[in-house]
């Protein structure tokens, strides 16, 4: 198994395979605006036109923003928009702090990777397959196979999700010192690490009593030991 397969499995997304039936799955507009209300409502949705799916595209690596210019320029080319609906390369906004450094960046949740919303069509398949920095649809053998409506739903929800992944380089243990805020100067290990709420605890000594405070990840700087 490849690294983008692992990526697969850690957002809980199920590749399709050979094995599996033909699932039916409709939507259109941005996909922040999915929440998890919207499903009895696509559900539905997918009864009105239940030959359009959404297809996963594997692509060479870093080829992913180009592989989805040209399937866009082919769209246009061709005339496909009666066919092709929706190009996506899921992506989450991350927070890196490392070496006492913040950086925001974008990044793809599935590298690798493209979903694309579609009508199945032996034309278009050959089309997309043949272009270049396309591997293959992933499926079967003879023809690409629909993703769930439950994993694409994940999907959108994890695509329209505005809040930062936060990746941090401290340990438990680590002593780090505090930058700002009222404790601003004292300094100790850490105890606690939320990922989640951006926040760490680390004991510090208050009137020769170890204290343990909460804070903020940039209020504080890792200490070299």
């Amino acid at each position: 198994m490849n690294q983008s397969e692992n990526n697969f499995q850690n957002q809980n997304i199920n590749l399709p395979n050979e094995n599996e039936q033909d699932n039916v799955f409709v939507s259109s507009g941005d996909v922040s605006h999915y929440t998890n209300s919207d499903s009895e409502n696509l559900s539905n949705s997918s009864l009105e036109s239940k030959d359009r799916n959404w297809y996963i595209l594997q692509c060479y690596s870093n080829q992913e923003m180009k592989v989805q210019a040209r399937i866009e320029s082919l769209i246009q080319d061709q005339h496909l928009t009666d066919r092709i609906f929706q190009v996506l390369i899921p992506k989450e906004e991350t927070v890196e702090i490392k070496n006492n450094k913040r950086m925001e960046k974008t990044v793809k949740i599935f590298p690798g990777y493209i979903f694309i919303e579609m009508i199945p069509d032996e034309e278009v398949y050959f089309q997309i397959r043949r272009l270049p920095g396309v591997s293959k649809f992933i499926g079967s053998k003879f023809s690409p196979l629909p993703v769930t409506q439950d994993d694409i739903l994940r999907v959108l929800r994890k695509s329209g999700d505005k809040s930062k992944k936060i990746e941090v380089d401290f340990l438990i243990g680590d002593f780090v010192k505090v930058v700002s805020g009222p404790f601003r100067g004292y300094s100790g290990p850490i105890s606690e690490i939320n990922i989640e709420r951006g926040k760490l605890k680390a004991k510090i000594s208050i009137f020769s009593r170890e204290t343990p405070v909460e804070l903020d990840f940039d209020q504080v700087e890792k200490m070299v030991q």
